[in-house]
């Protein structure tokens, strides 16, 4: 594993860094700011004036607003290394769904996402800041109307994409999406080359009515139509 230190004397900013990288599971010391950064220090975390001033080029600057953006992209750089030649996602599809990445076999990271239209973006970062010579998204065949709306949008940005069975992909906990997602990316699936239709169920779009009246606390039952886009993804 990566020595990775946090430098710096904002409290608040140190505070927010050992947070980060406890959530991540990601090991981590905290040096002095007033010492040199020892040899064996891969990267290190503190703020724009402190990074600027050492002229140490392991340092990252980081403030308190773009902590996540940041760390995440130079953990996936940092772990997977130049030169790559297939960055490969899996993806544990549900309503948060969960999202894996290998790069040449080897995991680098995994997160569950909140929103279903979050996985296309989270895809595009990653493949941002690793730069792989090609990339594979393997879909897990859950739900078929989400699946598919995922389907369109990786096809939509040109990339390769494998329809892939869920079946024996859960490890422990069926909540486990990130686990499942790692366990979809290196199965092989069916490639896909073309948009799927997106055909929502009635249960599908009954459960959005119902999540509506949640939301609105008894209030607000959105029309079936309404309902209907929401599943589709026209509307959020």
């Amino acid at each position: 594993m990566e020595a990775i230190g946090i430098r710096t004397e904002d409290f608040q900013l140190a505070y927010r860094l050992i947070k980060k990288f406890r959530d991540l599971n990601i090991p981590h010391i905290q040096l002095d700011h007033r010492k040199d950064v020892p040899s064996d220090i891969n990267l290190w975390f503190g703020s724009n004036e402190e990074v600027n001033v050492s002229a140490d080029y392991r340092g990252v600057a980081v403030d308190i607003d773009n902590i996540d953006l940041i760390v995440n992209a130079e953990l996936n750089k940092l772990f997977a290394g130049p030169n790559v030649d297939e960055l490969c996602f899996g993806v544990d599809t549900g309503p948060r769904p969960g999202l894996a990445w290998f790069a040449d076999n080897r995991l680098i990271g995994s997160i569950q996402l909140e929103f279903v239209d979050d996985v296309i973006m989270e895809i595009i970062r990653v493949i941002d800041q690793i730069h792989p010579k090609k990339a594979l998204i393997r879909i897990g065949n859950g739900p078929k109307t989400l699946s598919n709306r995922i389907i369109n949008s990786c096809i939509n940005q040109g990339l390769n994409v494998e329809l892939v069975d869920e079946k024996n992909t859960s490890n422990g906990s069926r909540h486990d999406h990130k686990s499942s997602a790692e366990s979809i990316a290196e199965k092989s699936g069916i490639p896909i080359f073309e948009r799927t239709k997106i055909i929502p169920t009635r249960g599908e779009v009954r459960e959005i009515q119902r999540i509506s009246r949640l939301f609105t606390e008894g209030k607000i039952t959105i029309p079936t139509e309404l309902a209907f886009s929401v599943a589709i993804g026209t509307l959020s």
